[in-house]
């Protein structure tokens, strides 16, 4: 069970019969010796029970792409489960795998080294945590904008069964369950969850001799064991493993079509495997009453795709795409209180990944040679939190985090080198390594002006590693490398709850200073398709505010509700980001990414009827400004209004049938928008899916 400690630990909010009372979310983000309340955290952030994701009927991470302010979880398009996610504006945009996320992504606790097999089947989570703003004292590189955290659900000691079955339009079938028990008289427990989903696809092609688009089969097991050995320490194993395999995107060409019109000549494919082993150890100290914990973490991906980026009846422009990567990683950390009124949190990490990345092309019906590149990296760090009570109502927090890296690369280039279509070995023309060093300091204040308000205000650091870029398709400018993009970040806020414990809510507002922006310069190419430079290209302001807000109303209904406002600018340009021959007048340009408005309201009625079961009512409208994609603003990556709405009935606590909505407005989305004109008077936009209606019965043993 996890522990909370705070003003949610003084005065508990438990639920009644009717569910009514707000419940406190925990949070492990701090990596603190006890999880705590997340009104107690100063930290702009969003938890998601397991319970709230299976309300929301979260498949995957981009089903919460609307779900928070200043948050956009959505994936490129090119190939599946690729991640392009951007909080408070700092994101990224392209499948290139050696190009480091703005938003790291931790599964239990380990880092994901690539974007690839970010977007894949979730299920049995405890939770979802999303931490907005750079994060780069506790989890080091990689997260300028912010953390996505999973946490598998862990076995609980208890026999017990859990299975659910959907439907949905497309037709689109899954099916999950879970079940666990207990053995050696309590002191190793065990759960088994697994997932099957079969998607028919729910696009159709318009062209001659097209059909469905979008067919998908998706399977996922995780075992999880975990073993006490005593009272002071437990040891958890996490492995999963997981496939995916299906069509190609529906890419769209948005100069002659619109709604979920398009047409293509080759359907493609997206095929995913990806396996990953999280092994947890806990150990009670006398020091501090503290805690030792050692996460160790080993992940593959495999990941090919072929995907018409034309968008045309015409073979102008077919990729082919081949991604493996293996990563291990290491932390030991400690956590404990080293003296009354001191409460310190130290560690040392460790990561080494191996990149190995290939492409091919056709252009204009003809296949191009095979080329990419290999990567190793290896980085480690060191870091040390502090958080000192200064009185009964202030906590000064100090803490800082040194990191070290190194990558070394070859690339093989088009037209310079080749690489065999098969076994993947290459001539290369290029080999070059580099290295780097960064501290990320953290300052913070607290200020609790009663029990059930915070106050906070903090100075962070925050960096994104410098690289290299295997897609390298330009003849004349290198792969790298290209250098570290460094933020200074500044946050207020406001965690408050009131009406004794049946309003809760939470403010913040943010000032970001960006130096030396890596972004991807795309623009389109008669000869090679396209060709992608990452450069360091800019210096950037970003400021914004957020707000997110839940009430109890009465004994049956929970309101709830969230805004978030962003506004950037470029403060200096150094590359040529519209490449019509200077950077005058570029700083004009909106910065990708950057959706400057985005709300929600949610609204929720549940009863418990004697003897008849209980019945739950969800209508939730979300919506999202659009935003460039491209830093040549040539590209807009949609937003819209989001409208969803379930109704579930219990006839007994077991056993719930649901029927619901996602997008019952059908709203036409795109993942991505690249202008191909100088190639083909055409436009790469692949679409997400429109109106979903599904029904889904949920029971347990």
């Amino acid at each position: 069970m996890l522990a909370v400690h705070g003003w949610s630990a003084q005065n508990p909010s438990t639920e009644t019969d009717t569910g009514r009372l707000l419940e406190v979310v925990v949070t492990t983000a701090t990596k603190k010796s006890e999880a705590e309340a997340a009104q107690d955290v100063p930290v702009a952030m969003s938890v998601l029970g397991g319970e709230e994701l299976s309300v929301r009927r979260v498949t995957d991470l981009e089903d919460l792409s609307y779900a928070m302010p200043n948050v956009a979880l959505d994936g490129i398009g090119t190939g599946k489960g690729i991640a392009n996610f951007s909080i408070r504006g700092i994101g990224v945009a392209g499948s290139i795998p050696s190009i480091d996320p703005t938003v790291g992504v931790f599964v239990d606790g380990v880092y994901l080294g690539v974007s690839y097999g970010v977007i894949m089947d979730m299920m049995d989570l405890e939770a979802v945590e999303v931490l907005r703003g750079p994060q780069g004292l506790l989890f080091g590189r990689n997260v300028t904008g912010g953390a996505v955290l999973f946490r598998s659900r862990r076995p609980s000691g208890e026999t017990s069964a859990q299975i659910a079955a959907r439907v949905e339009t497309g037709l689109d079938k899954r099916f999950t369950g879970s079940v666990e028990t207990s053995f050696a008289d309590g002191r190793l427990d065990a759960r088994l969850s697994a997932s099957y989903r079969d998607d028919d696809g729910w696009f159709e092609n318009d062209a001659p001799g097209g059909g469905a688009v979008g067919a998908e089969s998706t399977w996922v097991l995780r075992p999880v064991v975990t073993w006490r050995g005593a009272a002071q320490w437990d040891v958890t194993a996490i492995y999963e493993r997981g496939g995916s395999d299906g069509d190609g995107p529906p890419t769209q060409n948005r100069f002659r079509f619109g709604g979920f019109d398009f047409v293509n000549d080759e359907t493609g494919f997206s095929k995913v495997e990806w396996q990953h082993l999280v092994v947890e150890a806990n150990r009670r100290v006398a020091l501090g009453d503290g805690r030792i914990t050692n996460v160790a973490g080993w992940r593959e991906v495999w990941h090919q795709s072929l995907a018409d980026i034309d968008a045309t009846t015409d073979a102008v422009f077919h990729l082919f795409a081949f991604t493996e990567q293996r990563q291990v990683s290491n932390e030991l950390r400690y956590s404990g209180w080293l003296r009354p009124g001191w409460e310190a949190t130290l560690g040392v990490y460790i990561f080494s990944q191996d990149i190995l990345y290939r492409e091919r092309r056709v252009i204009r019906a003809t296949w191009g040679p095979s080329f990419g590149g290999d990567l190793e990296h290896v980085t480690g760090g060191v870091f040390l939190n502090n958080d000192i009570d200064l009185g009964e109502r202030w906590t000064l927090t100090l803490g800082a985090r040194r990191t070290f890296e190194e990558k070394d690369v070859e690339v093989a280039t088009p037209g310079k080198s080749v690489c065999h279509a098969v076994t993947h070995r290459c001539e290369y023309d290029f080999a070059d390594g580099d290295s780097w060093g960064n501290v990320t300091p953290k300052v913070a204040l607290q200020y609790w002006p009663g029990s059930r308000m915070l106050l906070y205000g903090q100075y962070t650091k925050g960096f994104r590693s410098g690289g290299y870029n295997l897609r390298n398709t330009s003849p004349v400018a290198p792969p790298g490398p290209f250098d570290e993009e460094e933020q200074d970040s500044f946050e207020v806020g406001m965690k408050s709850e009131f009406a004794q414990g049946s309003v809760r809510l939470n403010l913040a507002a943010f000032h970001n200073r960006l130096y030396g922006l890596q972004r991807q310069v795309t623009r389109a190419d008669v000869a090679t398709g396209g060709v992608q430079i990452t450069a360091n290209t800019a210096d950037a302001t970003i400021v914004g505010v957020e707000a997110d807000a839940v009430a109890v109303l009465g004994d049956a209904w929970t309101l709830g509700a969230f805004i978030g406002y962003a506004d950037g600018a470029y403060d200096a340009v150094r590359y040529d980001l519209n490449r019509d021959g200077t950077t005058a007048g570029d700083e004009d340009l909106d910065l990708p990414r950057l959706a400057n408005l985005t709300y929600g309201l949610d609204a929720r009625y549940a009863r418990r009827f004697a003897g008849r079961g209980r019945l739950s009512v969800r209508l939730a409208l979300a919506h999202r400004d659009d935003s460039e994609i491209s830093v040549d603003n040539s590209g807009v990556l949609d937003g819209g209004d989001i409208l969803d709405a379930s109704i579930a009935f219990s006839p007994a606590d077991s056993l719930t049938f649901t029927l619901y909505g996602r997008n019952l407005l059908n709203e036409v989305l795109r993942r991505s928008d690249f202008d191909l004109t100088g190639l083909v008077d055409s436009t790469y936009s692949p679409l997400k899916e429109g109106r979903i209606i599904g029904l889904e019965v949920r029971g347990r043993l």
